[in-house]
């Protein structure tokens, strides 16, 4: 084919296109008008299901019809699903939609929706949607009962919540520490007032208020027959004030369940206290069931046994009435009673250790050494859970928190301290398991120890006497608490193995926590060649190892730490997980048992312990207690500590236990900046123990 004639052909078939496009019969077809079809309404009810799993509220609203949207704004579309979804605790919503039929321009699909809630659990409802066509499309013909079937436009929905009593917290003999009482409050219905002016003058006499104030409490009322309170009364103060109360048209009195603690502020860092929950806790809490205003514990026991004390919360979602009536319950969920907490606590014993503690900032810890038992639990200063329960004003709680003295600290757990003389029990122990040291190992005293590195060291007699111990052995090393010995065998240990104190002293339970549930506690420190070398700009040298040696240095040791380690030399070398929850007991009467628990065996030989509790009763009869302990008709074993702690005065310590040959109870005591152990902490030892033997 010639290129004259390709362009020719071509031009042909141009020209043919364009006159066939003229002819009527082969113009495009128009586009068909869209019908009312089952498949597009079910498509429309789809949509508006998905974007509720979404929340997307918005997207809902925009495929409302024009009735629809005349009946309720965007914005309380929104409002009003967000509400609802707040209200009923609703965490999720699934939906499944069903069959559907058109009847014309109107339509009618089926679905299930899926609520999950915090408060009744699962919510299945069976509903429809109803659609109208419109401009080619569907729309939804909404109405509240889209949402439940049962809710109309005037009706709300509305949880009542059903929060059990709060459980118990009482001492291993069953007396109470912590439990519910009742309280009066006194309030006022303003339709019922009649001597408005005598009203607000004698509730304003009665809670020191103003007349003004007075009327505050009740302006905000939505309806005449509403109680608004004003405030509450204990028993005994409505009793003073019933006569002129009931003689008041207009006011009226309402029960109310309140926290009280019968012992004031006994034992008031461990049994903590109750307040408006945080938002931290709220967003572990509200799975639960709480929500923002709720009081939960905040401190102690009060706290960590919230599940317990607090039980299941429980609902009822009803659609109710404007007025207030119940027109249809949708969900209920029952609540679970509150169970109640029997401690290992002795309330005699612990008010005994509070007072010896009086006046003193300090910690007292006494154990059973058999089973770990937290039999008292101190901490001075302290303070009166009711009070801080009850609710305090901005300045008063300001004026706690910055207290100096730190009253809400509970120094048995959470004070770390260095530990002093009493730490040569763990040095001694270390010595014989790992030097082969024996109880007449001998060492020489002068009163002064050289180390090498120009800080001369005096033993403690040198600043009463001037003089030394002389020649000692081990045994009476600890007995009259020689510092020259235990600098010697740390000397000597370090020269060993610089692992070996600081490994005993962790098997002896220091440097990690107890284990003990229910409260907060800290780890401690035991100061190693690799924290020393980690944490401070120089490396380990012997003069780390003979400062551990007798309690110094890096050493920080909390109060319950020392009661442990006390307790385990006590009886024979078994360290317990501290113990102060018993057991828990329910409504029906079930318990869950806290049985003791084994942390570990001390790694010291039968042999050598029993070196070390001898060692133990002869500083109780002829060592550094023995002025203390004179007469005690008990049989004692224990060992004080002085320990340094720059730039206040000395920590005083003692550790103890009775009766030396089979114990019952296991003591640490601590006094900050007290002074001498054997002056200051060896007495209050005894006032303990005197507690406890009913002496």
């Amino acid at each position: 084919m010639s290129v004259r004639f390709a362009v020719r052909w071509m031009i042909g078939v141009l020209l043919l296109t364009t006159a066939c496009s003229n002819i009527p019969f082969l113009r495009p077809a128009p586009t068909p008008t869209p019908a009312p079809t089952l498949e597009s309404a079910l498509a429309t009810a789809s949509d508006f299901l998905s974007a509720w799993e979404r929340w997307d509220y918005e997207g809902m609203y925009d495929l409302l019809s024009p009735s629809a949207k005349e009946t309720i704004s965007r914005e309380r579309f929104v409002t009003r699903y967000r509400n609802i979804a707040q209200e009923a605790t609703i965490t999720a919503v699934k939906t499944q939609r069903g069959s559907g039929q058109v009847d014309g321009e109107t339509a009618t699909v089926a679905f299930r929706v899926l609520m999950e809630t915090q408060l009744v659990g699962q919510i299945v409802l069976d509903n429809s949607l109803h659609l109208s066509w419109r401009d080619w499309h569907w729309d939804v013909d909404w109405t509240p009962a889209a949402i439940f079937p049962t809710l109309s436009g005037d009706n709300l929905v509305h949880l009542f919540r059903n929060t059990p009593a709060r459980g118990s917290i009482y001492d291993r003999d069953g007396l109470p520490l912590a439990t519910l009482g009742k309280k009066l409050a006194i309030g006022v219905v303003p339709g019922q007032i009649e001597d408005e002016a005598r009203l607000v003058n004698e509730l304003g006499r009665i809670f020191r208020l103003t007349p003004d104030q007075v009327r505050a409490k009740y302006a905000s009322a939505g309806r005449p027959d509403w109680f608004m309170p004003v405030g509450e009364l204990w028993p005994e103060q409505y009793v003073v004030e019933r006569a002129v109360l009931d003689g008041l048209a207009g006011v009226a009195v309402r029960e109310l369940d309140v926290r009280i603690y019968p012992n004031g502020s006994l034992a008031g860092q461990v049994i903590g206290y109750l307040g408006e929950i945080q938002p931290d806790d709220l967003s572990v809490l509200e799975p639960r069931g709480y929500r923002a205003g709720d009081i939960v514990g905040a401190a102690g026991l009060e706290r960590s046994a919230e599940e317990y004390l607090a039980g299941g919360h429980g609902a009822t979602l009803a659609i109710i009435s404007p007025e207030g009536q119940i027109v249809n319950i949708i969900a209920q969920r029952q609540a679970t009673p509150s169970s109640s907490v029997y401690t290992t606590l002795d309330t005699k014993l612990q008010r005994a250790a509070e007072a010896a503690l009086a006046g003193r900032n300090g910690a007292i810890v006494a154990l059973d050494p058999q089973t770990g038992d937290v039999l008292a639990m101190a901490s001075s200063p302290g303070y009166d859970p009711g009070n801080l329960t009850a609710g305090l004003t901005a300045e008063q709680w300001a004026a706690l928190l910055n207290d100096p003295n730190h009253p809400l600290l509970n120094r048995a757990t959470l004070g770390l301290y260095p530990l002093g003389s009493t730490f040569k029990i763990v040095t001694m122990a270390a010595g014989m398991e790992e030097l082969g040291l024996t109880a007449d190992s001998h060492y020489y005293c002068a009163g002064q120890w050289e180390l090498g590195d120009g800080w001369p060291r005096a033993c403690w007699i040198w600043a009463e006497a001037h003089t030394g111990h002389g020649d000692i052995n081990l045994f009476n090393g600890l007995v009259h608490s020689c510092n020259t010995v235990f600098w010697e065998v740390g000397k000597a240990l370090d020269a060993h193995d610089p692992t070996a104190l600081p490994r005993m002293a962790r098997a002896f339970g220091l440097g990690a926590t107890t284990g003990i549930q229910w409260l907060e506690e800290a780890t401690g420190l035991v100061p190693d060649p690799a924290w020393v070398d980690a944490n401070t700009p120089r490396s380990w040298a012997v003069s780390d190892a003979v400062n551990l040696a007798i309690g110094q240095g890096y050493l920080q040791v909390t109060p319950l730490q020392a009661a442990n380690l006390i307790a385990a030399v006590a009886n024979g070398g078994t360290l317990y997980t501290p113990r102060l929850v018993r057991r828990i007991v329910s409504p029906t009467g079930g318990e869950q048992i806290f049985e003791p628990q084994v942390i570990r065996q001390l790694p010291v030989s039968p042999g050598n312990l029993e070196v070390i509790r001898q060692a133990l009763v002869a500083v109780a009869q002829r060592g550094t207690a023995r002025n203390t302990l004179a007469g005690f008709t008990v049989s004692t074993a224990g060992k004080t500590g002085t320990a340094e702690a720059p730039p206040g005065a000395t920590h005083a310590w003692f550790l103890g236990y009775a009766p030396a040959e089979n114990p019952q109870i296991a003591v640490a005591v601590v006094v900050e900046h007290g002074g001498q152990g054997n002056l200051v902490a060896a007495p209050i030892f005894r006032q303990v123990l005197e507690a406890f033997f009913g002496m």
